[in-house]
């Protein structure tokens, strides 16, 4: 698992965040989210932050490939129902260079169950050897 291989190898960078995934204030999962999303959405749970650690844009652009993109969408406004109206969801795009994958997932924040606006990161990442986006997304303030 990625985070225990993060414990050991890497706590000049980690430190020791991650030898607890739950505490006062937080807790990490490491589970399928829809089902927990669907559940938190059920009880009428809120959060500050959502993390989605998966590659959140899909590679094809093509029409048959749609049910990715309603996978997509589906984890998306699962996230939404269970974000605070000032809270903030993040996650990774793709490479810089997928104009059109990125262009899509843009278009698909359009189609959410609430409006949402968001902002976007460009950085390096080292392990990637590409350059890599990166969103943070939140609901508009209602008016």
């Amino acid at each position: 698992m990625v985070i225990d291989g993060c414990k050991k190898y890497m706590r000049k960078t980690c430190g020791d965040v991650l030898d607890n995934l739950k505490g006062d204030c937080y807790q990490v999962l490491v589970e399928d989210c829809i089902p927990v999303l669907k559940r938190y959405a059920k009880e009428g749970r809120e959060f500050d932050y959502v993390i989605n650690d998966l590659t959140a844009v899909p590679i094809s652009t093509s029409p048959e490939e749609d049910s990715t993109w309603e996978f997509l969408r589906l984890i998306l406004d699962l996230s939404m129902k269970v974000l605070k109206q000032d809270g903030k969801y993040f996650t990774q795009g793709n490479c810089v260079n997928l104009t059109e994958a990125l262009s899509l997932y843009e278009e698909q924040l359009g189609h959410l169950y609430c409006p949402v606006e968001f902002s976007k990161e460009i950085v390096c990442v080292p392990s990637y050897l590409e350059l890599w986006v990166f969103y943070t997304v939140w609901k508009k303030a209602k008016p």
